[in-house]
């Protein structure tokens, strides 16, 4: 579930007649699964210009880190591009960058560990963290009720939700009741926007509208396309992702309406094994913030309105709200 976003000509840049073209990396059977390192030796011109390029490890912070991390020198992270701003491939199709792959690299060289980078399905990075295929996930994760039964979580950002349609026609969604009944709308798989979709589903029917029609697409650049090709009429998706396509599409493409959660903070997942981590994240948090460095990554790739000001710890279901409760934004003029 997602809470899961400057590029120039990356993947949602490019417009062909008047659809969105997008990368060859977003299509096929899903994401790559295969390691990326993004420290600075390993990303190129990428990480040459990333603000996480002169951080100093913090060495009190680098004992703290379990003794199996530490010793093999890397923090295993899963994330799940693309997923722009938050994270995306650059012009190589091959190097991880964004606003959450930027955080990662920067808390890595706090801790002094390499980074190394595991893409996969958004569904299959909390499942991974249970398995120990990595120490912790950074994807734009909503820190919600039914995930804190599982695992942990150190906050990073603020988020929200948003809707996404064709410029100029006529829709004007920023609910999940009235306003996206007997609507076409794509959705990435396993996102928290598909549980609201199939509650605002029953809610058409039951008040004698047409049924919301969801199209669940597994990778976000194909949930985008959908909508740009005519085969959905809305998109719903994380707040930052929604705003960065429409930036991206040259005006083909706005941000009807957006929406608060009780709680829209979204975290670094830390699975229960990893429990540690915990206090060591939030305070390489906490040092990144007070220095600096995050609110640079954060004006680098433009989300600069859902920067926190304070990195907390989050572990059980009652630190947080009922997420079921959304509190809709006014429609925003001129685009629909």
């Amino acid at each position: 579930m997602s809470t899961h976003s400057n590029r120039g000509k990356h993947a949602y840049a490019a417009v062909l007649a008047g659809v969105l073209l997008l990368p060859l990396a977003a299509c096929g059977s899903g994401p790559s699964t295969a390691g990326t390192s993004n420290t600075a030796s390993a990303s190129g011109t990428a990480a040459a210009a990333s603000p996480s390029a002169a951080i100093a490890k913090d060495a009190e912070l680098a004992a703290a880190v379990p003794a199996e991390i530490r010793g093999r020198g890397a923090l295993i992270i899963g994330t799940n591009a693309p997923y722009a701003p938050l994270e995306f491939f650059a012009e190589d199709n091959k190097t991880l960058v964004g606003f959450d792959i930027d955080t990662g690299d920067a808390l890595g060289q706090v801790l002094g560990l390499k980074v190394d980078w595991k893409n996969t399905s958004f569904d299959n990075i909390i499942p991974g963290l249970e398995a120990g295929r990595y120490d912790i996930g950074i994807a734009g994760f909503g820190i919600e009720r039914d995930r804190l039964e599982v695992v942990g979580f150190v906050s990073n950002y603020l988020s929200g939700g948003g809707f996404l349609v064709k410029k100029g026609s006529g829709i004007k969604a920023n609910d999940f009741k009235d306003t996206v009944c007997g609507l076409r709308v794509a959705v990435q798989s396993g996102t928290t926007q598909v549980e609201r979709l199939e509650k605002a589903e029953k809610y058409c029917v039951g008040a004698g509208r047409k049924p919301v029609q969801i199209i669940r697409i597994p990778d976000q650049n194909q949930v985008v396309l959908t909508l740009s090709s005519g085969r959905a009429d809305v998109v719903s998706a994380d707040k930052p992702a929604v705003e960065w396509a429409a930036k991206q599409s040259e005006g083909a493409l706005c941000v009807t309406g957006t929406y608060r959660t009780p709680h829209s903070l979204a975290g670094i997942a830390i699975p229960k094994r990893n429990a540690a981590l915990n206090e060591v994240l939030q305070k390489a948090m906490t040092k990144l913030i007070s220095e600096g460095h995050y609110k640079r990554i954060a004006e680098k790739w433009g989300v600069v309105d859902g920067a926190i000001e304070k990195s907390e710890i989050f572990t059980k279901p009652e630190q947080v709200g009922d997420g079921d409760e959304i509190f809709p934004q006014p429609i925003k003029e001129g685009c629909a």
